[in-house]
């Protein structure tokens, strides 16, 4: 019997210690940059930690930054559309917990992770100063959201009340295979019956993910409201921080 509950208990200290997990968070912080400026590189290489990649692309025919991820130390917070905003600034101006290096992300962006179980637990979300600008404001291609007038559609809704809405969601994908769930977080809605409840973010906000479950890479998509005849007329950019994931130590 002795012997018994012996193997038992040894058995039950094996499974506890394959279900051990250990969570890590990427501030960005340890990413050298000099000040003012932000992540670049002509060759389209990503930036990566020892198992969490950050996809960057960068074309080359009209040298520009074409989508990805870029971390940075720009500041531009500025609230009203004066010139053509950086495409680098967040509205709450720096990182989350006012640290000094955050991310820029696009749409589409995808980040993968190397290790061979592991979970999104989630990240800190913002709008980009560049989006921000051009939802509450408007500029040359982009309406001001909830604009009536400005969708050019001859609506009967009342002005200040068109349902606007900016939104990312987040997909994840376990060896190349779209997992079931996603999980949508909303940077401005507009679709409130109540305009008072109208809203645009600026500040950082926690975006769960752990929905998503196991998996290797995680995409994110932007939809916006406000699209015209090339596509979205809403700058599709925001800004994300300490990006949290969760390695499974099962099997080792």
């Amino acid at each position: 019997m002795k012997k018994t509950i012996t193997l038992i208990a040894l058995a039950l200290s094996l499974t506890l210690v394959k279900a051990q997990t250990s969570t890590v968070t990427i501030d960005f912080e340890t990413f050298t940059l000099s000040p003012n400026t932000a992540y670049s590189n002509t060759n389209s290489v990503a930036f990566s930690t020892s198992s969490v990649s950050f996809q960057y692309q960068w074309h080359t025919s009209f040298n520009y930054w074409s989508g990805g991820f870029s971390y940075t130390n720009k500041y531009d917070s500025a609230a009203i559309v004066t010139s053509t905003p950086g495409l680098y600034g967040v509205k709450p101006f720096k990182g989350y917990n006012n640290s000094n290096t955050y991310v820029i992300a696009q749409d589409k962006g995808i980040v993968n992770l190397s290790a061979p179980s592991t979970t999104v637990d989630g990240f800190y979300i913002t709008n980009s100063t560049y989006a921000y600008k051009a939802i509450r404001h408007g500029d040359s291609f982009a309406r001001k959201f909830g604009d009536t007038t400005g969708t050019g559609s001859g609506t009967t809704i009342a002005q200040g009340s068109y349902p606007d809405f900016f939104k990312v969601t987040v997909k994840g994908y376990k060896n190349g295979s779209l997992k079931t769930d996603s999980v949508p977080f909303y940077l401005a809605d507009y679709r409130f019956s109540n305009n008072a409840q109208d809203y645009v973010i600026s500040n950082w906000q926690w975006v769960n993910t752990t929905i998503l479950g196991d998996v290797d890479s995680i995409k994110f998509y932007i939809y916006t409201s406000d699209n015209g005849s090339f596509g979205p007329n809403t700058p599709l950019f925001f800004g994300i921080d300490n990006f949290t994931v969760k390695y499974s130590t099962a099997g080792i």
